[in-house]
């Protein structure tokens, strides 16, 4: 199907859809945009390196802006009117860069490629970001696989995966959403804390 029939055929079905008295149900959309709080001025970086941030991949499920709720690791759903406002790689990458510069772990933390003088660079793939059921209970469930390399040699200096869950009081997308924000703030901190085990340990060859 072309696009303009496309076009054409969801015209058409509107039309139907209001001459049978119906409405379009409203679409709403949510945001991955916790506060973090700034580091002091004052203090010294504990690293003086510079940390390239790779825009994150995301697995096929969670390509899509559509809110994703699962009861079974065989089978994925969607929620049609519930969506992201962009992509979750592109808001989960900004919140990395933006909370990492919010402490006093890291000289510099800057987007890569596009500062490609970088020391290190830390990658990640979104394994799951998700509204997950359990009977009568709902959870806020994200899983992030992070790498990091040392620029220089392209060699792997670590490697892991990081999961939070979070119980839901409601089965609400917006109160998904809340628990997924908390989710990502916990898992970007756990993040802190291994880089900075591994850096203080790693000893370029």
């Amino acid at each position: 199907m072309t696009l303009n029939q496309k076009s054409c055929f969801i015209l058409y079905v509107s039309l139907i859809f209001f001459q049978c008295g119906g409405s379009i149900p409203e679409i709403h959309y949510y945001l991955i945009d916790y506060p973090v709080s700034k580091k002091s001025s004052k203090n010294e970086p504990a690293h003086r390196i510079i940390l390239g941030i790779e825009r994150f991949e995301a697995m096929p499920l969670y390509k899509e802006e559509r809110l994703v709720y699962r009861n079974s690791p065989y089978e994925g759903k969607y929620y049609h009117y519930h969506r992201w406002i962009v992509s979750p790689e592109e808001m989960i990458t900004n919140k990395v860069i933006e909370q990492l510069r919010a402490t006093d772990l890291i000289e510099q933390v800057v987007p890569f490629p596009k500062f490609s003088q970088v020391d290190y660079v830390l990658s990640g793939t979104i394994k799951a970001l998700e509204e997950w059921d359990e009977e009568d209970q709902w959870y806020a469930r994200v899983q992030l696989a992070f790498e990091l390399i040392y620029r220089q040699s392209n060699q792997i200096v670590w490697q892991e995966t990081i999961e939070k869950r979070n119980l839901v009081s409601k089965k609400l997308p917006v109160e998904v959403v809340k628990g997924i924000n908390l989710s990502i703030e916990q898992c970007i901190s756990e993040l802190q804390k291994t880089l900075d085990a591994i850096l203080s340990n790693y000893k370029p060859e």
